[in-house]
């Protein structure tokens, strides 16, 4: 069976055989069309956006777009907007629960790029919304902010709200901000 097989190999590389048992023309010959077409310079790649709208990869692009325009459309219309940016100061609202109270925090702190460095008087209308979308509660608080980390903190007796909105008035000009309870 392993007669013509030859077990000792010399040493000198010159001293080997090569064998090729299958040449490039051959290979070719016995190719599907679309490779003979390719090796005869018949077929050039696509590049660029003309990728996109070839017809096998029509659909993944249209689907691509699909999504993009929902998440898109999603952030737009998202009622939950935990940030704001007003006169240059920086807002960011969080709420959570803890034993039977709700617990709603703004942090406030000055944009590195604002201009404006005066004192500023920032009221903020707290308004709790329960699973019905009804307003349950509603606090005011007013901070003077001049610089740094500071936060304006509000707290509710209430363990079935599900949503807290903040409207920020700060010189005449107002933002909403909404942020669903943690539990």
């Amino acid at each position: 069976m392993f007669e013509d097989v030859s077990e000792i190999k010399p040493d000198d590389p010159n001293a080997q055989e090569l064998h090729y048992f299958y040449n490039r023309e051959e290979r070719i010959a016995k190719a599907p069309e679309s490779v003979k077409a390719y090796y005869r310079g018949e077929m050039k790649p696509v590049r660029g956006f003309k990728v996109f709208f070839l017809p096998q990869n029509r659909w993944i692009f249209f689907a691509l777009v699909f999504f993009v325009g929902a998440v898109w459309v999603y952030s737009g219309f998202n009622k939950t907007r935990a940030y704001a940016n007003l006169k240059g100061i920086n807002y960011e609202l969080s709420a959570f629960s803890y034993e039977e109270e709700i617990y709603a925090s703004i942090l406030v702190k000055r944009s590195p790029s604002a201009k404006d460095k005066n004192p500023s008087n920032i009221v903020a209308d707290f308004f709790v919304i329960d699973p019905n979308n009804n307003v349950s509660d509603k606090q005011t608080q007013t901070l003077l902010y001049s610089e740094g980390e500071k936060y304006i903190r509000a707290k509710f007796t209430d363990f079935d709200i599900i949503r807290v909105d903040v409207i920020i008035s700060v010189d005449g000009e107002e933002k909403e901000l909404s942020a669903m309870v943690k539990r």
